[in-house]
């Protein structure tokens, strides 16, 4: 977890500054746009990264009771039960998980702001706007 943080500040520092170097003006996308992007990307590998290689083994995946993982570990003591596969009952790593929706949202956020599109929540749904200038 630490090491997704680390690298999380390192694109947020050196994103910008990448983006400064390319000629901004010639696609209409702003720095927000390219940090957003690099943002959204990492988002959605910790999310996926949440839900499969580091799961954890404090809880239990889907409906089975929450010490499911924990029983099926117990069991190998058994030689009749020595060969269970107890991997696939871990849980779903959720603060990973949820982080990365949020990260991932936040690049949302800044694509659509460095962008020459703009958001609307109404009250009828969720609008979306692209300016085109020639």
């Amino acid at each position: 977890m630490k090491s997704v943080v680390a690298c999380l500040i390192a694109l947020l520092v050196t994103t910008p500054a990448f983006a400064q170097t390319q000629g901004s003006s010639e696609t209409g996308h702003g720095r927000t746009f390219w940090s957003g992007l690099a943002l959204g990307a990492v988002g959605v590998t910790m999310s996926v990264l949440g839900v499969t290689v580091y799961r954890v083994e404090d809880s239990s995946t889907g409906n089975a009771p929450p010490s499911t993982y924990q029983a099926c570990v117990a069991q190998k003591v058994d030689p009749i039960y020595a060969t269970n596969s107890c991997e696939a009952l871990k849980g779903k790593n959720l603060p990973l998980l949820w982080s990365g929706v949020a990260v991932g949202a936040l690049g949302g956020v800044l694509m659509i702001q460095g962008s020459r599109t703009s958001a609307e929540v109404t009250a009828h749904g969720f609008r979306l706007s692209h300016t085109i200038r020639f």
